[in-house]
């Protein structure tokens, strides 16, 4: 959602982001990357919460390594559910007791919640994929759907 400069989604969503140093090291340490300058905003203006966070052996053992691992270990420690699009990262979590919720899940929540209208929805939703997003097409079409579903609700 960062490099969409959509960041401000999840943010009437969710109130407050909870993310590792390690997140804001590799997102805005590089100033060029697509949504550093709106994660540095965040930071600055109290909205996302950087937390530090030591990796635990039995997770690198588990294969949560580096960034993955920071972000699993703080989401189990402080009981956050976790927002990604990493199958393999939503299997460990789950393994671990963690709370997951896929990134589509949010876009589909925004509808449910007005804070997003059906087009506006399938138009980010459409703008992730392009931007690498990886989702099976079934997966894509039950989404686009429950967008649709949401929206005729939410009227």
């Amino acid at each position: 959602m960062g490099r969409l400069g959509q960041l401000g989604v999840l943010r009437r969503l969710y109130g407050n982001i909870v993310i590792p140093e390690g997140v804001l090291e590799e997102v805005a340490g590089d100033a060029e990357r697509p949504g550093a300058t709106e994660v540095k905003n965040g930071v600055d203006e109290g909205w996302i919460i950087v937390r530090k966070v030591g990796v635990p052996p039995i997770l690198n053992r588990a294969g949560a390594v580096g960034v993955d691992g920071e972000v699993l270990a703080l989401a189990k420690r402080d009981a956050l559910p976790l927002l990604t699009n990493d199958r393999v990262l939503a299997a460990l979590a789950r393994a671990q007791g963690v709370t997951v919720k896929w990134l589509t899940q949010a876009v589909i929540e925004a509808v449910a919640q007005r804070m997003l209208s059906g087009s506006e929805a399938r138009a980010l939703l459409r703008d992730l994929v392009r931007s690498g997003l990886r989702v099976r097409s079934e997966v894509l079409a039950e989404v686009v759907h429950l967008i649709d579903r949401s929206a005729t609700a939410a009227k």
